[in-house]
């Protein structure tokens, strides 16, 4: 049974296991979903799935914490992932982040999805701040992570070789909402 990480009043956030890599691989095999994802918003075929699950149980096995598989805790449907990463898998940096599949966008699981992750970050692993990006045309994605409490910093070629939005969250700013 994989090892539950936290969990909301509808989610759960838990370690990836092999066992989730079907699934994952039809969301991230979709463009639609993957616009906003990496350099190019390219579909990810099953074999770069396999590959980013086996480093997220690497990463968690090292550093307790990865990119989380994420489940509906009424369903046990798997809806996707989120959690936290060293930026651009280098650090030192910490970026949150999430992904859905399409089907379940516009429910309020991504900022769900933030907020427990920024919490167990700050709560369970003792850290002091949290970072997250995303291009500054995905509005959606920009508006859950104020929902989430970070503070839009502003635009940044600092990361991943492209211009994004930069968001921060403080472990004192997480103290007051």
């Amino acid at each position: 049974m994989p090892e539950i990480i936290t969990q909301t009043d509808r989610l759960t956030l838990r370690v990836p296991t092999m066992d989730d890599v079907d699934v994952l691989a039809g969301y991230w095999a979709d463009p639609e979903t993957m616009k906003y994802i990496g350099h190019s918003g390219e579909a990810w075929t099953r074999e770069v799935v396999e590959q980013r699950i086996a480093q997220a149980i690497e990463r968690q096995r090292i550093s307790g914490f990865c990119f989380w598989v994420v489940e509906r805790r009424d369903t046990g449907t798997v809806i996707g992932q989120g959690g936290l990463v060293p930026v651009a898998n280098k650090g030192p940096e910490i970026e949150l982040g999430y992904r859905l599949g399409r089907d379940h966008w516009g429910h309020g699981y991504a900022t769900e999805i933030a907020r427990a992750s920024a919490a167990y970050g700050f709560q369970s692993l003792g850290l002091d701040r949290l970072i997250a990006v995303t291009y500054p045309e995905n509005i959606g994605s920009r508006r859950v992570l104020v929902n989430a409490g970070f503070d839009e910093m502003g635009l940044t070629d600092r990361y991943y070789d492209i211009t994004c939005m930069l968001y921060e969250l403080t472990k004192e700013r997480w103290a007051t909402l």
